[in-house]
C-alpha cells in the first residue's frame, strides 16, 4: 500500500509541476528523486548484513515507487500537451 501511495504522489506531483508550467521546478524535483535513489543505492551497497536494510527499505517502498510516479506523470502531461 505504501508503494501505491508513493507511486500516486509522483503522478499527482509531476503532473500538477508540468501542469503549472514550471519545467524547472520539474526538473529539480526529479534529480532530487534520482539522486537520492543512487545515494540509498550506495548506502544498500556499503552496508554489511542488517546496515543495508534500512536504506534498501527506503529505497523499495518510497523513492524508486515516487520517482516512477514522477516520470509517469511528467510523461502524460508532456504526451497531451503534444
Amino acid at each position: 500500500m505504501l508503494m501505491g501511495v508513493s507511486v500516486l504522489a509522483g503522478v499527482l506531483l509531476g503532473a500538477a509541476l508540468l501542469r503549472k508550467n514550471m519545467p524547472r521546478a520539474y526538473g529539480a524535483v526529479f534529480l532530487g528523486h534520482v539522486l537520492a535513489a543512487v545515494a540509498l543505492f550506495l548506502a544498500v551497497q556499503q552496508g554489511r548484513e542488517m546496515q543495508g536494510l534500512g536504506p534498501a527499505i527506503m529505497l523499495a517502498v518510497f523513492v524508486l515507487p515516487a520517482t516512477l510516479g514522477m516520470a509517469l506523470g511528467g510523461g502524460v502531461i508532456w504526451w497531451r500537451r503534444r
